[in-house]
């Protein structure tokens, strides 16, 4: 199959611009921030963060297998999958609170790194007139934005489209439609690059992105169950990628 010459790039965030590894003992931290918040036993928060932040990922695994997923809010979140009994009164404390815990949450539980290649291939793009954008699920889409501001990448980015702030979540095309409609390029005329089958491939195809690309990714967790989609392009990381798309623009 040969592939478009792409008028714009979409990349998701984590598996794609970022590896991600898991960091052990932020919980705690968490708890101790909470804890300045709301009058509830340490134990019973930390019980809760956990069994909230299951309950959350299995619903997300849940809402992939429908067409149009919407995204959870923050107050969602916080105070239905975590803090669902612990009264009216820590309920209404932590509402104005809600997004700073999801965006420590989010800056606490893992620990990343830019992937090799990278600002290679975004600084390409930018001097061969290729808007990037970013979509991508996120619980602190401003976490990430900061974290690009932090390592110099974010002027690369022409926008940056974020599940929580958009209130719909991958595998649902609009997330992709979005981020397209921000850089004025039609989704069929976009490279999308993700890591997962079930939500980028899948959200790729269903945008009608002009390739879904997977991006593959070290000892990446098995996903719950099979989706019928296949990538256009499996690239190992952004070097490959950056070498796909330098082979398909000189062909023209």
């Amino acid at each position: 199959m040969s592939l478009i010459k792409p008028k714009g790039l979409i990349l998701d965030f984590g598996g794609v611009i970022v590896e991600t590894k898991s960091r052990s003992g932020w919980e705690d931290e968490v708890v101790s921030l909470i804890q300045e918040i709301v009058d509830v036993d340490s134990e019973r928060i930390y019980t809760d963060l956990v069994a909230g932040q299951t309950a959350a990922k299995l619903w997300r695994n849940a809402v992939a297998r429908t067409r149009f997923p919407r995204e959870h809010s923050h107050e969602e979140f916080i105070l239905d999958f975590i803090a669902a009994d612990w009264g009216d009164a820590a309920r209404e404390a932590l509402k104005s609170h809600v997004s700073e815990i999801c965006y420590q949450i989010s800056y606490l539980s893992d620990m990343r790194i830019v992937r090799d290649g990278m600002e290679e291939l975004l600084i390409w793009c930018k001097e061969n007139s290729i808007p990037v954008v970013i979509a991508s699920n996120a619980l602190s889409g401003q976490m990430r934005r900061d974290y690009l501001v932090e390592h110099k990448l974010d002027g690369y980015f022409k926008d940056q489209i974020y599940s929580d702030e958009a209130g719909v979540r991958k595998p649902n095309p609009l997330l992709v439609t979005k981020a397209a409609d921000a850089i004025g390029v039609d989704a069929s005329e976009c490279w999308y690059v993700g890591d997962h089958y079930d939500r980028d491939v899948l959200c790729g195809k269903r945008a009608n992105a002009g390739a879904s690309v997977l991006m593959e990714v070290p000892n990446l967790a098995a996903r719950p169950f099979k989706v019928y989609v296949e990538p256009d392009l499996v690239v190992e990381d952004p070097t490959q990628l950056l070498e796909a798309l330098k082979r398909r623009v000189e062909q023209e």
